[in-house]
C-alpha cells in the first residue's frame, strides 16, 4: 500500500505544477482553457483524429466491396447504413471513416513540412543578413506562383504519393510562414537577451534555433494550423476533380463520385453530405484554435 502511495504522488504533483504554474506551457493552458472557441475547436479535431485512429483498426463494411445488393441503390440511410449506400451499393459511412486517415494524413504531414521550410528559412533569413536577400527573393518567387493549378499540373504528370503531395505543398506554402518569422526575429535580435548572448560567446545556431524558436514558437503554432486547413483544401480539391494520390474513397473523391453521378439530383443528398460536411467542420475547428491560441497570445 505504501508503494502505491510514493508512486502515485510524483505523478499529481507534477500535473499540479503543470497546472498551477507559471511557466509558458502552464500560462498558455489555463489561458486556452478559458476560451469556449478553443474548447469547440479542439472537440473537433479530437473527434476527427480519433475516428481516423478507428478507422485504421475497425470499419463497419469493407469502403471498396459492395454491401447493398439491392435494386435501388444508392440508398437512403437505415439502421443497418447509417449513412446510406453509393450507387455501387457500398457503404458511405465506412468510406466516410476511411476517408479521414488520408485527409489527416496528408494537412499535417504538409503543415509540418510547411513549418520545417518556413521556420528554417525565416530564422536564418531574419537573424544572419547575408541570407537575407536571397532567401526573401526566393519567398517572393513561391508567393507570386498560383499553387492550386500546379499541384494540378504537377498530379497529372506524376503519379503522386501522399508523401510527394504533402511535400509539393509544403513547397509552395513555406514562403508566407517565413516571411512571418522573418520579421518576428528581426525584432527579436534587438533585444538584449540576444546581445547577452552572443557576449557570451552563445553558438550561433543555438540562439537562432532555441532562443528565436522559443519566442517565436507562438506564431509558428498558429500558423501552422491554418497551414493543416490550406493543406486539407488542397487534397479535396485534387481529389475532386480525379488527379490526387491513388485513394478512391478520400472525402474529396467522394464528393467527386457522387457529383458524377448527379446524387443531389437525384436526391441521394447522404451520399455527398457526410464529406463535404467534415471538410467545413473540420477546417473551421482549426480556424478556432488557430485564432483562439492568437488571442491567448497576446493575453499573456
Amino acid at each position: 500500500m505504501q508503494s502505491n502511495i510514493e508512486n502515485t504522488a510524483p505523478r499529481k504533483s507534477f500535473l499540479h505544477k503543470f497546472r498551477t504554474g507559471n511557466g509558458f506551457a502552464s500560462v498558455l493552458l489555463r489561458a486556452l482553457l478559458k476560451r469556449k472557441d478553443v474548447k469547440v475547436g479542439l472537440g473537433i479535431l479530437g473527434f476527427f483524429v480519433v475516428l481516423g485512429l478507428v478507422s485504421l483498426f475497425y470499419l463497419p463494411y469493407n469502403p471498396i466491396s459492395p454491401v447493398a445488393y439491392q435494386l435501388l441503390n444508392p440508398a437512403p440511410p437505415s439502421s443497418k447504413y447509417l449513412f446510406g449506400t453509393t450507387n455501387l451499393g457500398q457503404d458511405v459511412f465506412s468510406q466516410w471513416m476511411y476517408g479521414t486517415q488520408d485527409t489527416l494524413l496528408v494537412g499535417f504531414l504538409a503543415a509540418l513540412m510547411t513549418a520545417v521550410l518556413g521556420v528554417t528559412t525565416g530564422i536564418v533569413a531574419g537573424y544572419i543578413t547575408l541570407w537575407d536577400e536571397p532567401l526573401m527573393r526566393a519567398a517572393d518567387v513561391v508567393l507570386t506562383l498560383p499553387a492550386l493549378p500546379l499541384l494540378i499540373v504537377a498530379a497529372a504528370f506524376f503519379r503522386l504519393t501522399d508523401l510527394m503531395l504533402a511535400l509539393l505543398i509544403a513547397v509552395l506554402s513555406w514562403a508566407g510562414m517565413s516571411r512571418t518569422v522573418r520579421s518576428s526575429v528581426l525584432t527579436l535580435k534587438r533585444l538584449p537577451f540576444v546581445e547577452v548572448a552572443e557576449l557570451s560567446n552563445v553558438p550561433r545556431w543555438k540562439i537562432m534555433f532555441v532562443d528565436m524558436f522559443k519566442h517565436t514558437l507562438p506564431l509558428i503554432l498558429t500558423y501552422s494550423l491554418f497551414a493543416v486547413g490550406g493543406a486539407i483544401l488542397a487534397i479535396a480539391s485534387l481529389d475532386f476533380i480525379g488527379v490526387g494520390p491513388a485513394n478512391d474513397y478520400s472525402w474529396g473523391s467522394m464528393i467527386s463520385l457522387a457529383n458524377d453521378h448527379n446524387a443531389l439530383l437525384a436526391g441521394a443528398w447522404w451520399w455527398p453530405l457526410p464529406p463535404g460536411l467534415s471538410i467545413a467542420i473540420l477546417i473551421t475547428g482549426l480556424a478556432l484554435v488557430a485564432y483562439g491560441l492568437e488571442a491567448a497570445f497576446k493575453n499573456m
